[in-house]
């Protein structure tokens, strides 16, 4: 078997009705139905390595915005162990790498605050 499918083995295990309330849920899968078509990275007649484009691109933290940063990170960690593409891991540890610096920031300006 090659390498899963993005949206049916990993986003779905990730954003639930469960993780995410409904209408946050509802506009995500359909970013991601959009950055599938976009990006070719369906495991079903694309390339899944052109995942990686994606998640370096501003169409992934529009995702981001949506879902948040801990969401987001637990795709990426599950999407990083799901896949044997050197590609896709370094995409995913960049963009882990990102969102650790803007939690890193949004921690500094909440202390600055105080």
């Amino acid at each position: 078997m090659g390498e899963p499918d993005f949206l049916r083995h990993i986003v779905s295990k990730i954003l639930t009705p469960v993780s995410l309330d409904i209408k946050k849920l509802d506009e995500a899968q359909k970013l991601l139905a959009k950055a599938e078509s976009k990006y070719g990275f369906s495991s079903y007649g694309g390339d899944p390595e052109k995942l990686a484009n994606y998640i370096l691109s501003p169409d992934f933290i529009n995702l981001v915005l949506i879902i948040g940063v801990d969401l987001s990170k637990k795709l990426l960690y599950l999407t990083r162990d799901s896949y044997s593409s050197p590609k896709i891991k370094e995409a995913v540890q960049k963009m882990l790498e990102e969102l650790d610096g803007y939690s890193g920031e949004e921690t500094n300006q909440v202390m600055m605050y105080k």
